[in-house]
């Protein structure tokens, strides 16, 4: 067997990264888009709150069962297959769910949804572990979990464009997009640098795919025994309620509340997502740079920061459409930050080259009950107290978030 190359040159590197991004960027288009079509969805198909929420409820559910089946086969099939596999199927389905209207076929399609959607994350956390080092996956992990804000941001917006059209066309246009990432995807992205005739990183150069297998066996009992492994998944409990309940119902809750329209409500939830972009690339070089690869304590930090932010928005969210929108950055910002460190470097840093899709899909999958407990949470808080007084119970769950972290506040992950 002939020696590898050595490193991969940076461009195929960037390639790679950059195609990986798109991926996950391209995932919301057909998962997003539902947050912005319920309002009038329900207008048009008499649905109430509680019969969305099913809508929510059954794809969550499926998205958590599928961060564990998936975490597992992303080790396994390798993420080239699972993601685009994924991909695909979301794109069918988005287009299914836009021509139906008998609401137990809907719940149906989204549950599948939710079970597809979940390739995405542990499919590419896997890639990009087995592209990239431990030394700056920190930063690297920063610039690109901007795709999961970015993405949200751009499906909303594609989304609430094609409102012009009906509801149903922000369920259809954007599935087209995601069928073209995919097969650019399948085209360009290979499984590790070795398959392109380079080294793999922190694995020794010639193993045999026997072995290769053997050190995946070894390091799965590993993961699942780490302590630390199931403190990243409570935390990001919190984590993943908070952010569901933003992503399905902030829409929603800027029509009802401020009694913006449909297309405005669209519009002005944009901003939750795009006030992540800046804070998640600067949690990753202040995780990197300024705290040692501390990942988890920088992960903490923002937790509390969050809290801040959610208190914040109480005060100057009524304060006119410029101060809610500023209010709605901060809170995305740092709820994004905290998010990218939990569910990305932090996840890689335990599962290593070997089980970093398990480690992804444990954590996502844990993390991942918080956004099934969220739809009965924001219906009936918002429904018995009121919308303020789901933010009160946001703040505690945003404190709440940062304490499993705490016992590992100087913990760095292992340079080889």
């Amino acid at each position: 067997m002939s020696e590898p190359a050595g490193r991969a040159p940076a461009r195929v590197e960037q390639r790679i990264f950059w195609v990986s991004w798109l991926s996950y960027f391209s995932y919301y288009f057909t998962r997003s888009n539902l947050s912005v079509a319920k309002k009038p969805m329900a207008k048009d198909l008499g649905l109430d709150k509680s019969d969305l929420n099913l809508i929510d409820l059954a794809s969550l559910t499926m998205y958590c069962v599928g961060q564990f089946v998936h975490g597992a086969l992303g080790d396994v099939l390798g993420p080239r297959r699972l993601v685009v596999a994924g991909m695909v199927a979301s794109a069918g389905i988005s287009v299914a769910f836009g021509l139906n209207s008998l609401l137990s076929i809907l719940v149906l399609l989204w549950a599948l949804n939710g079970f597809v959607q979940a390739t995405g994350w542990p499919g590419n956390g896997k890639l990009l572990a087995s592209w990239f080092d431990t030394r700056t996956r920190g930063a690297r992990m920063g610039v690109w979990s901007t795709c999961y804000q970015a993405g949200g941001v751009a499906a909303k917006f594609v989304a609430t464009a094609l409102l012009v059209f009906g509801w149903r066309a922000a369920l259809l246009g954007p599935a087209l997009w995601v069928l073209v990432v995919a097969a650019t995807f399948w085209l360009v992205v290979r499984d590790r640098p070795s398959e392109l005739g380079y080294r793999d990183p922190e694995v020794p150069a010639g193993l045999t795919p026997a072995a290769l297998a053997r050190l995946r066996r070894e390091a799965w009992p590993v993961v699942l025994r780490n302590v630390r492994v199931w403190c990243l998944g409570l935390t990001y409990f919190f984590m993943k309620l908070m952010r569901y309940a933003f992503i399905y119902w902030l829409p929603f809750y800027l029509a009802e509340a401020y009694r913006y329209d449909a297309a405005k409500a669209g519009y002005v939830s944009i901003a939750f997502d795009a006030g992540g972009i800046p804070l998640v690339v600067l949690a990753g070089f202040m995780a990197d740079r300024w705290l040692g690869r501390r990942r988890i304590a920088t992960a903490a930090i923002w937790c509390f920061a969050l809290c801040g932010a959610l208190a914040l928005y109480r005060v100057i969210g009524d304060d006119g459409l410029g101060w809610n929108i500023l209010g709605l950055c901060l809170i995305g910002g740092t709820l994004f930050a905290a998010d990218s460190l939990v569910s990305g470097a932090a996840s890689q840093d335990l599962g290593g080259p070997h089980a970093s899709a398990l480690a992804c899909g444990l954590v996502n999958g844990v993390g991942s009950i918080g956004g099934i407990v969220q739809g009965f949470i924001t219906v009936w808080v918002s429904d018995t107290y009121g919308w303020d007084a789901l933010f009160q119970v946001f703040m505690v769950l945003a404190f709440l978030s940062a304490l499993p972290l705490l016992p590992f506040w100087r913990v760095r992950p292992t340079v080889t």
